[in-house]
């Protein structure tokens, strides 16, 4: 039990510290995104606050299992350094007996993650759309954020990338659900202009797809108009079941069941994230196991690389099962290939029979360090 409380004294600060640093850089790019959005309103450091609070599940999805991944990493290669590790195991402690306690923790983390992610994300959502809905009513105009799904409309969701100086819309995905089958389309720009209760989203060089499957049309155009009556005030407030992120637990697995791709992805994707934790804990000791010269630096850049793989791995296969191209199980089978392979590598850690390249790579990243140096020195010393 001393050794538990040492080693998780040693990996609760660095957690903390960068669970707090990196929660604190989201939350101010969204809070820039938003102040344009909530400036001309009389509460809008209120509302600001409040749709920040409702983005934090989210946010703490993705970061909790960075930072913990991370912080079990410097808390490996401290111990590594300070030959606490050879003296563990000198007497008799194996790696598994070492961190049994992150272990149930990870277990802990996991279950309070999979909360957030199955109940609290949705609220986060829903409330999120509804302050959304109702700082456009104030303001009497109709606006769209950029890098943010809006569905103020009924049958209609809109995402933009963006807004240049003309006013034009630029990378627009407008998907209709307002008939039996949804239309999707996608231009380069767009402007969108009222005309008495019409809202008309005027869209340049883009794609209209119509149907699913066999059945699926494309029309490729230069110029499109779709019209979209737009009700007195020109929002109203939004149900869970206006669209699956928003979805309860109960509406979402009722989607599932008649099939349809957007709710199989986003029912996949809730239960999934939780689980990135479970394999991030298993890669930490591989990938943390350098030589003692290369110090930290190594470990940490290569545990850095195994994070952008992973969430950019999801994020591919949630977008393809969400278009209908791949079936729910894939984005399972990628995350339970990545846990079989953490699991296969931390028994080969705790036979010291770990590939050569993990090893290594701390041995790369320390010379390539210190070649930078010495070409910054001899830069520095020339002048």
């Amino acid at each position: 039990m001393t050794i538990d409380r040492y080693l998780l004294r040693l990996w609760l600060g660095p957690f903390v510290g960068g669970l707090v640093l990196v929660l604190g850089v989201l939350l101010l790019g969204r809070a820039l995104k938003l102040l344009g959005t909530v400036s001309d309103s009389v509460q809008a450091w209120s509302l600001m606050a409040q749709m920040l609070s409702l983005t934090m599940p989210y946010f703490l999805l993705l970061t909790v299992p960075m930072a913990f991944f991370l912080s079990m990493q410097n808390t490996i290669a401290g111990l590594q350094q300070s030959s606490e590790m050879d003296v563990l195991r000198a007497s008799g402690i194996s790696y598994t007996r070492m961190f049994r306690s992150f272990f149930v923790l990870v277990l802990m983390l996991w279950a309070a993650l999979t909360y957030a992610s199955m109940v609290l994300l949705p609220q986060g959502q829903l409330g999120f759309n509804n302050i959304l809905a109702k700082v456009y009513a104030m303001k009497g105009v109709i606006t769209f954020s950029p890098q943010r799904f809006t569905q103020g409309f009924d049958g209609i969701t809109i995402y933009v990338d963006g807004e240049d100086k003309q006013g034009a819309y630029r990378g627009v995905i407008l998907e209709d659900h307002r008939g039996a089958a949804s239309v999707i389309y996608t231009a380069e720009s767009a402007r969108f202009d009222m005309i008495g209760s019409q809202l008309q989203l005027r869209l340049n060089s883009g794609v209209r797809l119509e149907g699913e499957g066999d059945d699926q049309r494309m029309l490729i155009f230069d110029k499109y108009v779709v019209s979209i009556p737009v009700s007195a005030g020109n929002w109203k407030r939004r149900r869970s079941g206006d669209h699956v992120t928003m979805m309860t637990p109960t509406e979402l697995w009722q989607a599932v069941d008649k099939e349809a791709p957007g709710a199989v992805a986003e029912w996949n994707r809730r239960l999934l994230l939780p689980t990135t934790i479970l394999v991030l804990f298993f890669f930490a000791l591989p990938f943390s196991l350098t030589q003692k010269r290369s110090g930290k630096a190594g470990s940490m850049v290569a545990g850095i690389g195994l994070l952008v793989l992973v969430y950019n791995l999801q994020l591919m296969l949630h977008r393809q099962v969400n278009l209908g191209a791949f079936p729910g199980w894939t984005m399972w089978a990628e995350q339970g290939a990545l846990l079989t392979l953490g699991i296969f590598l931390w028994r080969r850690a705790e036979m010291g029979r770990l590939p050569k390249i993990f090893s290594q790579t701390g041995e790369w990243a320390y010379l390539l360090h210190q070649f930078i140096m010495h070409k910054l020195g001899r830069r520095m010393g020339e002048s």
